[in-house]
């Protein structure tokens, strides 16, 4: 029961944070930004937009935004049929353009692209009379995510994943928002208050200017919604809470107390001497300077300052306190994976312009030819403003109101952006040393490395080596069945021709990346070549032509990571993956699921 206590502790937590940060968007939607809702299309999500509503009641306009949404529906477009009609332009007016100090709701928000989103985030930054909800409905594994540039703008996130509709209660009271947004203008945040706020920001990992102004802002907020007019401390640490817990990239170092020997015989060196019996009389009567004189030489009578070190303490300990300790755990292995992903040669499944199929961008201005597609309408509105002036320009033939004079000014092309395909592919040593020792445990590796592929629709492509030969026993295909199939009947015995595995499978790689396909090599090997790349035996030569042929696939600027399945790592397989560019993993015994943790690092 122990563990089921804990988990409905934890979410009860969450949905009371989330009724509480529906009260503050509906004060200040513009100050704050908005809010992040984590969460699938359902009764809890439902019930949460309905408090809102009902908080808001008609006092804030809530404006859905269509999640297909262009560059038109925001800020307007041409009307075609009236500039055509009245040979002037007119223009429509946009959802930005609507909405003056009200709420934006966006439904699956993760679907945004990019361009819309620029519109968005500069409408806000703009006019800041406006704030957003984005409902974002995308599972942890898949490629479409919230845009950073949103997330920045956004100062809470909430989480309703897996809560229960029974328990999902929002309170129902009605709040004076008037009332309330004036007494917000009497606070004040306070600069100290400010700095030790940006500084445990810093610690925590938070590189964003904001969190400073949002967490100001919703700390008086939350002072406006108990009815006072002055900020507590309990404010700050509940809007930092708030604000800071999606953010943390990492922990903070814990700071080592002074040394005690030093600071007494400090304190001992600059202690003044005993006063006389002069000094210790009372000095005239005089109630301020009585006063003062108490002040001083008690200073505990009046409450103390909080000092900016006790507030980041404060801070740091608030923002960490509601983190659950797998998240906690996770920021060492997040951090890896940054600094992977940033030495990486590039990113598999990449984005890249097309020219006739993919994600539609905006339209550019260009010359028309066989490979492009003419975006017909825009480029009739670009047309349609200078016909009257063109039609006094043109021949007889052209005078009819009918006919639309273009010019190649005014021409439009579409544009597109599309991800390569991806295409995994497992080089398997299959020789008798790795098959006596290991070829189990990297079956099983591989087995989990499918499934990965399998999950987010990428290919795989399989090859061996033994003997004295590679062999490319399954072309790319999406078949998982099949390709387990032929992983568990794959034969193991002979040499090992590593130089020619390395030499084949930057060849078929480099193939691939003709195709418009990337991709990822994963070599699974002892790395105990002893078949060169003529088919002769000797270790001594066959080291040697695994280094050059290394060295030589390294100008294919692939990806691959280097999976050593010896019983111990192998300083010789170290310096083939380093010739290789590849990423070097040992293959722990018992433990192939590290293999899929480095595998995702590649593959992010």
């Amino acid at each position: 029961m122990g563990p089921f206590i804990e988990q409905s502790q934890q979410d009860q937590r969450r949905w009371l944070d989330a009724c509480l940060i529906a009260k503050m968007i509906a004060v200040d939607p513009a100050g704050l930004g908005g809010v992040w809702v984590k969460s699938q299309a359902g009764p809890v999500r439902d019930v949460w937009l309905k408090g809102l509503q009902q908080l808001i009641h008609n006092q804030v306009d809530l404006i859905k935004v269509p999640s297909n949404a262009d560059e038109g529906a925001l800020i307007g477009e041409l009307d075609l049929l009236k500039t055509l009609a009245l040979q002037k332009k007119v223009y429509t007016q946009g959802i930005l353009d609507q909405v003056q100090s009200g709420i934006l709701l966006l439904p699956m928000a993760e679907r945004i692209k990019s361009h819309a989103a620029a519109l968005l985030t500069q409408a806000y930054d703009l006019k800041s009379q406006f704030g957003m909800i984005a409902l974002d409905e995308s599972l942890v594994d898949e490629d479409q995510q919230l845009l950073p540039r949103l997330v920045e703008r956004l100062a809470f996130q909430i989480n309703l994943e897996s809560l229960s509709y029974r328990d999902c209660n929002f309170p129902l009271e009605k709040i004076d928002l008037l009332e309330i947004r004036t007494r917000l203008q009497q606070i004040e945040f306070p600069m100290e208050a400010l700095d030790a706020v940006m500084t445990a920001a810093q610690s925590l990992g938070i590189d964003s200017l904001r969190v400073g102004l949002f967490v100001a802002r919703a700390s008086r907020v939350l002072a406006a919604l108990r009815g006072s007019d002055m900020l507590e401390q309990a404010d700050i640490q509940t809007a930092t809470r708030l604000i800071f817990a999606h953010r943390i990239t990492r922990l903070p170092e814990s700071k080592e107390p002074p040394p005690e020997e030093d600071s007494t015989e400090e304190s001992a060196q600059e202690e003044p001497p005993p006063p006389s019996q002069e000094q210790n009389q009372p000095p005239p009567e005089d109630p301020s300077s009585d006063l003062e004189d108490k002040n001083q030489e008690d200073p505990s009578s009046a409450p103390a300052p909080l000092r900016q070190e006790d507030l980041e303490e404060m801070i740091i300990e608030a923002s960490k306190a509601h983190l659950s300790q797998n998240l906690l755990d996770s920021f060492e292995q997040q951090q890896k994976i940054i600094k992977t992903n940033g030495n990486s040669q590039g990113k598999v499944g990449q984005l890249q312009k097309g020219l006739s199929s993919g994600q539609a961008l905006p339209s550019r201005k260009g010359r028309p030819s066989y490979k492009h597609k003419i975006d017909i309408l825009k480029t009739i509105q670009a047309a349609s403003p200078w016909q009257k002036i063109r039609r006094l320009e043109a021949p007889n033939d052209f005078t009819s109101p009918h006919r639309i004079i273009v010019k190649a000014d005014d021409i439009y092309l579409k544009q597109f952006v599309q991800r390569t395909t991806t295409v995994t592919v497992f080089v398997v040593d299959a020789s008798g040393s790795s098959a006596m020792e290991r070829l189990s445990e990297a079956k099983g590796a591989v087995e989990l490395l499918l499934a990965q592929c399998y999950i987010r629709r990428d290919q795989v492509a399989l090859m061996t080596f033994r003997g004295k030969q590679v062999e490319l026993i399954l072309p790319p295909t999406r078949s998982l069945v099949r390709a387990k199939r032929l992983l568990a009947g794959m034969p193991g015995g002979g040499g090992t021709p590593l130089a020619s595995a390395i030499r084949d499978s930057a060849a078929f790689g480099k193939k691939l990346k003709s195709k418009g396909q990337t991709p990822l090599i994963i070599l699974l090997t002892d790395g105990r070549a002893n078949v060169s790349i003529d088919g002769i035996g000797g270790r001594e030569n066959a080291y040697n032509d695994a280094l050059s042929s290394a060295k030589q696939a390294r100008l294919e600027q692939l990806q691959i990571l280097f999976i050593d399945t010896s019983l111990k790592p192998q300083e010789t397989n170290q310096q083939i993956a380093n010739d290789l560019g590849a990423q070097y993993l040992p293959l722990p015994q018992g433990k192939s699921a590290s293999v899929v943790q480095a595998a995702k690092m590649l593959m992010t």
